[in-house]
């Protein structure tokens, strides 16, 4: 009975030194990553609801317009007071998102659409447009 191996067929002792220089780190890389998969935990959505509204004071004008865009997204009619809010923001990145938000939010009571009518003087046109498109949404 004859042993044979994938080296056998190599044809020198240089290639089989290349072959297991070449071949092991792709073995390691692979088993760590298949091996470390791990499904995360689902947040629990009253958690990232409490924490997207603590994010809407932040400093950072990019925090609070992607703070207000992700509670737009989620679209929970508990938000919309925080949203409305927004509207009056010094940034008009903040103001537009704000205004787009509340366009995907269900249903706009008539509060909600007179804020977004005054938002149609404002000096940005960005933020008009978002607001235009909000009001046309619902």
């Amino acid at each position: 009975m004859t042993y044979f191996s994938l080296f056998s067929i190599l044809p020198s002792d240089a290639c089989r030194i290349k072959w297991s220089l070449l071949t092991f780190p792709f073995l390691a890389c692979f088993t760590l990553t298949v091996g470390c998969y791990q499904d995360s935990p689902s947040p629990e959505p009253q958690k990232a609801l409490d924490l997207l509204i603590l994010l809407l004071d932040d400093r950072d004008t990019l925090v609070r317009r992607n703070a207000v865009e992700a509670l737009g997204k989620i679209g929970d009619l508990k938000s919309k007071p925080m949203l409305l809010g927004k509207l009056d923001d010094p940034e008009p990145l903040v103001r537009e998102a704000a205004a787009r938000s509340l366009g995907w939010l269900s249903g706009l009571d008539p509060e909600t659409r007179s804020r977004l009518t005054m938002l149609l003087q404002d000096d940005d046109t960005s933020v008009r447009q978002a607001a235009s498109q909000a009001l046309n949404r619902n």
